[in-house]
């Protein structure tokens, strides 16, 4: 079968969406190798010895992955909880609109809400100063601003949560999985155990992708932790931007090796996560 030369139109399409990003990471590439940039000297790996050598950069690394990995979990354990607490009831009336709503919120948005009802001069604090269960509004728990990051976790999982909730009841119907779990139960399974064995297991399998992915938003989210979040230790997207921020403009070049090696990790996570995918599929 003779294959048609590709359209012009589909090139000029291909070009139009590869392009910038191709010269954003040679650009990218270049400044962290030394090769351009106002203090370049040449060609060196001296930026990447110094990031790769500075434990802050692992830190950074680390607890990006803890922040995420908590937050998409936690969204997901209440997604799920929601999605077979109400079952149907998700597309009826005004609650199937609301979820929408939280979809449209931008992070920074998020970020000032949480501040606002979370901090030690928020509207939770100030409500438990007002009914007497804490002496004065700072003796409220530290939620924001605490270097266990549970402000960043709290603002994302007002984010995430409608999105997966949304998700999870959409694979619930394409992969008609009330009636597995009627089926299993017929054949002796109580509603637990077909929770646990056949539903669960269902959902999360055909969602993984998607949570792959998000996952991956997740570790490199920027505006709620530099809102939220401690500056020590910090989400490896405001290491970045601090080290590219400062006057000392010899500290550029790691904020771009930084960025290379995000880019490089991530891209590798979402290339393994994708051949398990694959592999579990074809040994279905």
């Amino acid at each position: 079968m003779r294959v048609g030369r590709p359209s012009p139109w589909t090139l000029l399409l291909v070009l139009a969406t590869t392009g910038p990003v191709l010269l954003a990471l040679t650009f990218m590439l270049g400044y962290a190798f030394g090769g351009i940039g106002l203090l370049s000297q040449g060609w060196t790996l001296r930026h990447w010895q110094a990031v790769l050598a500075d434990r802050q950069t692992w830190i950074a690394l680390a607890y990006s992955l803890y922040v995420a990995a908590l937050s998409l979990a936690g969204s997901m354990l209440l997604a799920l909880t929601i999605v077979f607490a109400l079952g149907a009831r998700l597309r009826r009336g005004l609650l199937g609109v609301l979820l929408y709503v939280p979809l449209t919120i931008p992070p920074v948005v998020a970020a000032l809400l949480t501040v606002e009802l979370f901090s030690g001069a928020g509207l939770l604090a100030r409500l438990a100063y007002a009914l007497g269960w804490i002496a004065q509004p700072s003796d409220f728990p530290a939620l924001v601003f605490s270097a266990d990051g549970s402000g960043i976790v709290l603002a994302h999982f007002g984010l995430v949560t409608p999105f997966l909730v949304l998700l999870f009841d959409r694979v619930r119907r394409n992969e008609r999985v009330d009636a597995l779990m009627q089926l299993s139960q017929t054949l002796g399974a109580t509603r637990a155990q077909a929770l646990r064995r056949v539903a669960l297991p269902v959902i999360l399998c055909a969602a993984r992708p998607a949570l792959n992915v998000y996952l991956i938003v997740l570790v490199g989210a920027f505006e709620i932790p530099l809102m939220v979040g401690a500056q020590l230790p910090s989400m490896i997207s405001v290491l970045i931007w601090n080290r590219f921020a400062q006057f000392d403009l010899s500290t550029k070049p790691q904020a771009y090796v930084l960025a290379a090696l995000y880019t490089a990790l991530m891209v590798s996570g979402l290339l393994l996560a994708r051949r398990s995918a694959m592999t579990a599929g074809a040994a279905r």
